[in-house]
């Protein structure tokens, strides 16, 4: 059946995998109207690239992978989105609990006073220490460039990182430490 000539064939192409699709895409995204949409996305694009498909090319494998990876980039954006908002509420709730106690001062979220914090915790710190963890925890190095940038192996960036760890859980408040550990993991997770 060669669908890039046959518009009838395009057709009984569609009708044919239609249902499959229905389900390979249900599999990753659990919601019907979202994978009738990127099926849809996925016809629409094989239609407009008819021409430069070939007959000898295994189509349906070629339309299998187009889906997933319309599914797993959709399903990237939805996390985007979902950390976006979730962190636009944390930092309205923050504000809105600091004015519901009638602070009179400047209003200082928590990330930055975590930030300020930090600062003055990484002066404390010996001076390696100190510079490993702002480059991993402030700057978001990975541990390979602290190594180069410092001309030191890993494994020191490691026990660097560890010490500066523990000497900041010992001196933070535990709400601001569990903030950062809550951070950092949300921060350095994707890198």
């Amino acid at each position: 059946m060669d669908i890039t000539q046959n518009n009838k064939a395009f057709e009984e192409f569609f009708r044919f995998y239609y249902p499959r699709l229905k389900k390979y895409a249900y599999y990753f995204l659990k919601s019907d109207q979202d994978a009738d949409d990127l099926i849809q996305d996925v016809f629409f694009q094989l239609w407009r690239n008819r021409s430069k498909l070939n007959d000898s090319e295994n189509i349906p494998s070629y339309t299998f992978t187009l889906l997933r990876n319309k599914c797993l980039d959709f399903l990237k954006r939805r996390v985007v989105e979902e950390r976006y908002l979730d962190q636009q509420a944390f930092m309205e709730a923050e504000e809105l609990y600091y004015i519901s106690f009638g602070k009179s001062d400047k209003f200082v979220s928590m990330e930055e006073q975590l930030y300020l914090e930090l600062e003055k915790i990484i002066q404390d710190m010996p001076v390696k220490c100190g510079t490993a963890f702002r480059l991993r925890w402030i700057e978001g190095k990975r541990n390979r460039e602290i190594a180069a940038m410092m001309n030191i192996s890993t494994t020191m960036v490691d026990k660097h990182l560890a010490r500066g760890l523990d000497i900041a859980r010992k001196k933070l408040r535990p709400e601001l430490f569990l903030f950062f550990m809550l951070l950092g993991k949300e921060k350095f997770m994707y890198n």
